[in-house]
């Protein structure tokens, strides 16, 4: 058995509800809290989705990281937590003698609003990321011209079209998390992205690079790589960030 202590909220009330779960050979934090809602409190809320590390839907803290539910294996996490003086849930590492050895955390995604137990409001987030208009505009009645792109770039490209939106690095930010203004990692990875794509023409990277050049964009980032540590695509935005801000620096 192992226990599974989720951070619970409804409204404004905040508590933390402990379930003991049967574990099998692979199982994934996401399928134990399933086992939790269907047989232990039907009254638990959680998002998911492909269960397959693809939609990003699952994210939330396991013991007190970011990551993906579906992904993450029980047995990789258990016995990381324990009680602190003042009976909130602290890391610590594991340890053979420790008594809460088959203990697991899980709370939602920090900076972001909860909505109920381990759901949160996306809707900042994506606003975020539409802030730095990431897409490529095309002439209306125009087609799309056809670009040959050199196999190097598209790698560098490549890197950056992985991430999945999962917020996850926006979970981990200190600057996300003292500034609602602050773009992000995932947008500001999205704004790097589109500098580099071939396609997109002078007036739009001039637009971009306007979006992204002040105290409350790329100069506000804090350069610790969380975001980059715990994204489960393995994109950099701490990198695309430095590059801006090296492009900036050279205007």
């Amino acid at each position: 058995m192992v226990r599974i202590t989720i951070g619970r909220q409804d409204g404004k009330r905040k508590w933390y509800d402990t379930f003991e779960v049967e574990e099998r050979p692979g199982m994934t934090v996401l399928e134990a809290l399933f086992q939790v809602q269907e047989r232990l409190d039907g009254s638990l809320c959680f998002r998911y989705s492909c269960r397959g590390a693809v939609c990003g839907s699952c994210a939330m803290l396991i013991n007190r990281r970011p990551g993906l539910a579906c992904r993450t294996q029980l047995s990789d996490v258990k016995g990381e937590v324990i009680e602190d003086s003042d009976k909130h849930r602290i890391l610590l590492k594991k340890g053979p003698q420790d008594a809460r050895k088959e203990e697991v955390l899980v709370e939602p995604l920090p900076n972001l609003t909860v909505i109920r137990d381990l759901v949160v409001d996306m809707e900042h987030f994506y606003r975020l990321v539409d802030s730095i208009k990431p897409w490529i505009n095309i002439p209306d009645g125009k087609s799309p011209e056809e670009n040959i792109i050199d196999p190097d770039l598209q790698m560098q490209i490549e890197r950056y079209t992985n991430c999945i939106l999962c917020s996850t690095c926006h979970g981990s930010c200190p600057a996300a998390a003292r500034d609602g203004r602050y773009p992000g990692p995932a947008a500001l990875a999205k704004a790097w992205r589109f500098y580099l794509d071939p396609r997109s023409n002078k007036e739009d990277l001039a637009d971009l690079l306007a979006r992204v050049d002040s105290k409350e964009g790329i100069w506000g980032c804090d350069v610790v790589y969380n975001c980059v540590s715990v994204c489960p695509k393995k994109v950099p935005p701490t990198t695309a960030i430095l590059k801006l801000r090296d492009i900036l620096g050279k205007e």
